[in-house]
């Protein structure tokens, strides 16, 4: 059982049966005393904000990972925004503890998503067009252009 699993164990033990000793939740739940220890160590470093118990059930733990992936594209790829900043907007949030939102944390795994986001690009538009095709062309009226009537074109294609 990895990291995650012993951690969802321990919490659902801890909710179902109450505040209880060590050795308790560790004969309920099968696990060594030593690694029950530590990861109630980590529950109550994590433990710093009222909304800290929605964190840690599977549905909220797979919220805050949509939240760190929707932070680094929007703000880091498509935005270009430091990681630094990233890591102060999760810090601001109470959520550096729960996503890894450490500036080098950060670094670290935006060059996977990066990698995953352009595979996923490449894969739609080939599935989306047929060989030699071309896309048709859309025109589009932006208001803040309209008082110097000012033509912006993008070929799509290439973006």
């Amino acid at each position: 059982m990895g990291w995650w699993g012993k951690r969802v164990v321990i919490f659902n033990a801890m909710r179902e049966h109450g505040t209880q000793s060590i050795r308790s939740v560790a004969d309920r739940t099968g696990l060594a005393k030593s690694s029950v220890h530590r990861h109630l160590q980590a529950m109550d470093r994590r433990d710093r904000s009222p909304a800290s118990s929605w964190w840690e059930p599977p549905a909220g733990h797979a919220w805050l990972i949509r939240l760190r992936v929707a932070t680094l594209c929007a703000c880091g790829l498509k935005r270009g925004v430091g990681a630094a900043t990233r890591s102060e907007l999760l810090g601001r949030l109470r959520l550096e503890r729960q996503v890894g939102g450490s500036p080098s944390a950060l670094r670290h795994v935006m060059h996977p998503v990066e990698r995953l986001r352009l595979a996923t690009a490449a894969a739609w538009e080939k599935a989306g067009m047929a060989p030699g095709a071309r896309r048709p062309v859309i025109g589009a009226v932006e208001e803040t252009f309209l008082p110097r009537m000012l033509r912006v074109c993008m070929d799509l294609a290439t973006g």
